[in-house]
């Protein structure tokens, strides 16, 4: 499933590398500002109803059929509220063009509130397979729009159509690919609303930690700022997005079964996270010693304002990775309260140091405050997790102190080895500065892991998992080669 994911997302990733040599940072801050507005918005229907019903171990026709009645009521009530804001919003940015692009987001919206909302069961029963084939359906149509549209326009109505596009196929292919047909009712409202109105509470704080950065950096810098912001933002986070997302989005399913078993949820926690740490953290360290390079090679030099902001993001990426497991947990044990805490810990860090950074440093003191406030939530997260799953901190880390270190020896090696060769061979070309620090970078990595495992008495571990999938590729390999011979 990881891997369909991988392939599912990756198509965002495609879809941003191609869309930022087509458009300008002004394209993408605009989109963003009218997604900002909607994510505003979306707030009043943020209750996470398909949580709920994949939490719940018997859930009933009636609890889907209100859920499904619920989202339909939110999303009309929510795109009427997106379509009267649009001018108003217009005003507080500046923008003009930002009237038009809102209200074509609201009718995508409208019309994906009619989603079908037996779709929540690919998830449920567990068959990745089938939601792969969903999400990847209905994100193909909006890859193909918006590359299309932004070759033939060079504008930012390409990301817009692509959007509604992608809306519009997710609710044809949602009926056509579960035979479950939602009808009108509210008989559960009461169930839903008892847990979901906690999630409700943490989808607001998780907006406040997601998006004020977004309106701050609008508001004050203007939409080309925010453009370079977005996507530096998406670039430094591409390990949580492409690659822990997908993790996290599997296994909760199966947290919520082994909740009655504190010992196995446990286990399967320690051992998801050890995995995580493995590969999100190295990714995360080394985006950000690479920076300058990738963006170069990647979107070109117009971008290259946005390298200081994934250099320090990348590093708040990483560190959200490593927590991102936790948040499965606290769901599938059914205390959403807990997430509650952390969020707000975040905000009262956050709010403030924005404040404070961005007149002395502008938008970069904008991601400094991001890393600031998410370094101190891991401190406050771990005791309360550790509590929750009976964990001692000395047992978690002992599960991820190994990828720790060694990506902080390739983090230092690979910066060194950067300045080294742009000194040396100040005419070497990005591509080819990039090429020999990911090759160094993995090569250090991995030698430095292995080493600090097999010093350590082989533990049971990451590297592990990771060795024995690498000797079932590998005897696969040999059979199939024999096979042939």
């Amino acid at each position: 499933m990881v891997l369909f994911k991988f392939l599912e997302r990756s198509l965002g990733l495609v879809s941003t590398l191609i869309l930022a040599r087509l458009l300008v940072p002004a394209d993408f801050g605009l989109v963003a500002m009218a997604m900002s507005v909607l994510a505003l918005v979306e707030l009043a229907s943020a209750f996470s109803f398909e949580l709920q019903l994949i939490q719940r171990p018997n859930p009933s026709r009636a609890h889907y059929d209100t859920a499904w009645t619920l989202n339909v009521a939110f999303a009309v009530a929510c795109s009427l509220i997106v379509a009267v804001l649009a001018q108003p919003s217009a005003v507080f940015y500046g923008e003009p063009r930002l009237t038009a692009v809102m209200l074509v987001l609201a009718a995508g919206w409208f019309v994906q509130g009619f989603e079908n909302i037996g779709v929540v069961n690919f998830r449920r029963e567990m068959n990745f397979s089938r939601e792969f084939a969903f999400l990847l359906g209905k994100k193909l149509p909006a890859f193909v729009v918006t590359v299309a549209l932004a070759a033939a326009l060079e504008s930012y109505w390409a990301l817009v159509a692509g959007s509604l596009v992608g809306r519009i196929t997710s609710v044809v292919l949602s009926y056509v690919m579960q035979p479950y047909r939602p009808r009108f009712s509210l008989v559960a409202r009461s169930d839903l609303f008892s847990f979901s109105s906690w999630l409700f509470v943490n989808n607001l704080l998780n907006f406040a930690a997601a998006r004020l950065s977004h309106f701050v950096v609008g508001r004050i810098h203007g939409a080309s700022a925010l453009g370079l912001y977005t996507v530096g933002w998406e670039i430094a986070y591409l390990p949580t997005t492409e690659f822990v997302a997908p993790i996290n989005r599997a296994t909760f399913p199966g947290y919520s079964r082994m909740a009655t078993d504190l010992v196995e949820l446990r286990r399967g926690f320690v051992d998801v996270a050890a995995v995580i740490a493995a590969f999100a953290l190295p990714a995360s360290v080394g985006l950000a010693v690479v920076s300058e390079p990738l963006v170069l090679v990647f979107l070109g030099g117009k971008w290259i304002g946005a390298v200081p902001i994934v250099q320090i993001l990348a590093l708040a990426g990483g560190i959200s990775a490593v927590m991102s497991n936790t948040y499965s947990v606290y769901l599938a044990l059914g205390r959403p309260s807990v997430l509650t805490v952390v969020k707000l810990g975040e905000l009262a860090v956050l709010i403030p140091g924005m404040v404070i950074l961005s007149r002395t440093h502008g938008v970069v003191g904008v991601a400094y405050a991001e890393l600031i406030a998410i370094s101190l939530v891991l401190i406050l997260s771990l005791p309360l997790l550790c509590r929750a799953l009976s964990l001692s901190i000395f047992a978690y880390f002992a599960s991820i102190w190994r990828p720790i270190a060694a990506a902080a020896v390739m983090g230092t090696g690979v910066s060194i080895l950067v300045e080294l060769v742009s000194h040396a061979m100040p005419s070497l070309t990005p591509l080819l500065v990039l090429s020999v620090a990911v090759s160094a970078g993995v090569g250090l990595y991995v030698a430095v892991l292995i080493l600090l495992w097999l010093l350590s008495g082989r533990p049971q571990g990451a590297e592990t998992q990771l060795l024995a999938r690498a000797g079932a590729i590998w005897a696969s390999a040999r059979t199939g080669r024999q096979g042939v011979s």
